[in-house]
């Protein structure tokens, strides 16, 4: 069987590879236990609890500019790789075959698995940097990727469930501050064509990152690294950003990250990895961000709009604090050129151009029928935008919210207001929430804190007070508890992970290793196989299903696959141990 291709594109039309990981809060356990926990919990489900992951091909220290920064050199909790980890081979594009792969001895297999697991819905759990953290497997739509990270959520959710369960006080929150001078991140990646300009890339992007938390963010109580006093402001992230561009994560941390580590064919991609942006318990504001970041990124792949480059600003971290304390909506930001626009502009310009771009390409972005703050998101989370029926409603959301936005400054800017506009918006919505409650408790600022920690935290029943406020509630968008269950058995049918996903559920017990483009697959020979996924538009259900439904082991869906003739599966050869380096492959 020949290398499974990327599926035909409707005219025009750019699909994007997107995913998000989450770093969760977590207070009275160890995220240790809490990582164990899930997977127990996952075998409760009655699902494979997960196999460990494969680190090949991972290089966190290569950056984006064009240079590899010396280990010895960076911060230790950017080495997020295993040492002599990466493949030997790398994926020969337009080819597929497996890899010899040396068994790994007890010891060696053992230090290599850690905490992080590839579970059946093809994403990867794991500690980081003192925090559970999860990672969504590929998507090609908003909505896909927000169920599978809404999926995520219930799954640490069930995790911390169990401990609880056991007497351990285990508590996790969907944020990204502990109040106490830390940050831990949400992760946007999207996978954008190699032939963009990385410089170009950046300064189209810089704005909208600036600007975009007028519509995304999640809100936050208190300013600055320690949070010592109440004052609210539009993002939890503002105030931890330290540059425009750069490698780090948690240390000088950027708007726009320069690892250069694509988990594809690095000839055609590059992986674009954002760390700027919130932590959402409303669903639509996941939907809505990597809604619109992608469709920004699809207008880039045919070059930068002159309207976007006059879009530079003068300053953008020390703007991004600006916008961020900006409840009013009443300021201005200066420009490289000297002009001044308001946030509220410069979006209203992300927009202007990507709904020309798509109507001077043909592509179909048809407007909702119904509200268009109300959107179905359970309809397009499959991942394939039918027609454009996902685009239009997301340029609907986004122009629907400006909209709101505008009228919210025209109410003379007081979203804490009940009756005033945008209450969709999560950080509007939180606002509101808290100033209710400050005038129940005059100067009770720890009662405030408590509120906007208790806002974000998850059980198996959902996210805290966010969904006990009615625009939580309906933010939701139809992900209902029936399609975040599938989710976490069932990977996104329109991206590699399918193949990951169902090859771990229905052969855990032959599957070694599984990681973003390779997976390591016992055949019963005296080495294992090592199975290429460069392609992350192949080996989708369409594709792949073929090949795994019926098969009776992983060398019948390898055969199918491949083409190759490998015998069928038979117990591990006795002794076959031998030397390998810390990723299995053979010397």
């Amino acid at each position: 069987m020949a290398a499974p291709t990327s599926p035909p594109r409707a005219a025009g039309r750019e699909v994007t590879v997107m995913g998000m990981e989450t770093e969760y809060g977590i207070l009275g356990a160890e995220p240790e236990d809490v990582v164990a926990a899930c997977l127990e919990a996952e075998t409760e489900q009655g699902r494979c609890p997960g196999v460990r992951w494969d680190y090949s091909g991972e290089y966190p220290l290569r950056d984006a500019r064009g240079f590899e920064v010396d280990r010895a050199a960076v911060d230790p909790s950017m080495l997020t790789d295993v040492p002599g980890g990466a493949s030997v081979e790398g994926p020969v594009p337009g080819r597929l075959r497996t890899t010899v792969v040396a068994r790994l001895t007890a010891q060696e297999e053992a230090w290599q698995r850690g905490t992080a697991t590839c579970p059946a819905s093809g994403g990867r759990l794991y500690v980081d940097h003192g925090h559970p953290e999860y990672a969504t497997p590929e998507c090609t739509g908003a909505a896909q990727a927000t169920l599978a990270d809404r999926a995520g959520d219930l799954l640490v959710a069930r995790g911390a469930e169990l401990l609880r369960r056991r007497g351990v006080p285990a508590r996790l929150f969907k944020n990204n501050v502990d109040g106490k001078g830390a940050t831990y991140g949400t992760h946007e990646n999207y996978l954008v064509p190699r032939a963009i300009d990385f410089d170009d890339l950046t300064q189209a992007l810089v704005p909208l990152l600036v600007v975009r938390p007028l519509l995304v963010g999640s809100g936050r109580v208190g300013t600055g690294a320690v949070s010592t006093d109440t004052t609210f402001q539009i993002s939890q992230r503002a105030d931890y950003l330290e540059k425009v561009v750069g490698l780090g994560t948690t240390v000088d941390r950027p708007l726009v990250n320069t690892r250069d580590e694509p988990h594809a064919d690095p000839e055609r991609w590059r992986r674009l990895h954002l760390v700027a942006g919130d932590a959402s318990s409303f669903d639509t504001m996941t939907w809505l961000k990597l809604g619109m970041t992608s469709l920004v990124l699809q207008v880039l792949a045919d070059g930068v709009p002159e309207a976007w480059r006059r879009l530079r600003l003068a300053d953008p971290v020390a703007q991004a604090r600006e916008v961020s304390r900006d409840t009013r909506l009443h300021g201005a930001l200066e420009l490289a050129d000297g002009r001044r626009l308001s946030a509220l502009e410069i979006l209203e310009h992300y927009l202007d151009t990507v709904r020309s771009h798509l109507g001077d390409r043909g592509r179909p972005a048809p407007a909702p029928a119904g509200d268009p703050l109300g959107p179905n998101l359970a309809a397009p989370a499959d991942g394939a935008d039918a027609d454009g029926v996902e685009t239009g409603a997301v340029l609907a959301f986004w122009q629907a919210s400006l909209r709101e936005l505008e009228a919210l400054r025209a109410h003379d800017g007081d979203p804490a207001d009940p009756d005033a506009p945008a209450g969709h918006l999560e950080w509007v919505a939180k606002q509101r929430l808290l100033d209710a409650t400050a005038r129940r408790h005059p100067g009770a600022g720890d009662v405030l804190h408590a509120v906007d920690l208790a806002w974000s935290e998850l059980s198996p029943a959902g996210r805290g007070l966010a969904e006990r406020v009615p625009a939580g509630a309906a933010a939701r968008g139809g992900l209902d508890d029936h399609l975040l269950e599938a989710a976490l058995g069932e990977p996104p049918a329109t991206t590699r992970a399918w193949l990951r996903g169902r090859l771990v559920g229905a052969f855990p017990g032959q599957v070694v290793a599984a990681g973003w483009h390779s997976m390591v697959l016992e055949t019963g020979e005296k080495d294992q196989r090592r199975l290429p996924l460069t392609d992350p538009l192949s080996f989708t259900r369409t594709a792949a299903s073929p090949a795994v439904e019926g098969a009776a082991d992983v060398v019948e869906v390898l055969n199918r696959l491949t083409g190759e003739s490998l015998d069928r599966l038979a117990p591990p050869p006795a002794g076959a141990t031998r030397t390998a380096t810390p990723s299995g492959e053979q010397t």
